[in-house]
């Protein structure tokens, strides 16, 4: 009965060094990442300056909006709060815009981030006025930043290039505008919004 036992035993031992050993083999086999491609993709997935300079788009604040729908006509004036907060490890700054707009609610939500590989800043925008979501992408230079998105004009189906300049006014204060072709084909600003600071 004893010996039975120690064979058994035996056997359990030997059948699980053996499994140890193909899985160092399976290890050894397994292709390793070049150190180059590792270093590419922590470099492309790791934060840097850019997103740290987001941060001074950060926080809540009210606003006040003016809307051309004409270059030649007066705006359309209206109020609202801006919050804004980072997501995935402050990759992105995810913004939500509420209030009023030609006297019916307005909901609004922006995602900017900066594209390590791209080296640029991406941008997408949806809110309650359309089904549809604009691109965009643009640089920073001394606090301002510009963007050129691309969505779809409604009247026509065919696509709509903006460009939109955030300026820090300063550490409490931004202004956005955005400029669109006009009837004539050139370019007028058909909005100004002055976001400030305040506790919420």
């Amino acid at each position: 009965m004893k010996k039975s036992v120690c064979t058994a035993l035996c056997l359990v031992v030997a059948l699980a060094a053996a499994a140890f050993a193909g899985d160092e083999k399976k290890a050894a086999q397994q292709p390793q990442m070049d150190p180059a491609a590792m270093q590419a993709m922590m470099t492309a997935m790791s934060p840097g300056e850019h997103h740290e300079h987001m941060k001074k788009l950060a926080g809540n604040h009210t606003y006040t909006m003016k809307m051309w729908m004409d270059p030649s006509a007066p705006p359309q004036e209206s109020a609202g709060k801006r919050t804004s907060e980072f997501l995935l490890g402050g990759r992105f700054l995810q913004e939500k815009y509420s209030g009023t707009f030609m006297g019916m609610p307005f909901e609004g939500i922006g995602i900017l981030g900066y594209d390590n590989v791209k080296k640029e800043y991406v941008g997408t925008w949806i809110d309650n006025m359309s089904t549809g979501i604009m691109t965009s992408h643009g640089t920073c230079d001394k606090g301002s930043w510009t963007m050129t998105g691309e969505s779809t004009d409604p009247m026509t189906g065919k696509s709509w290039t903006s460009r939109s300049v955030v300026k820090l006014v300063d550490d409490n204060t931004f202004v956005m505008e955005m400029y669109a072709p006009g009837p004539d084909g050139k370019e007028f600003k058909m909005m100004e919004m002055t976001c400030k600071k305040a506790a919420m």
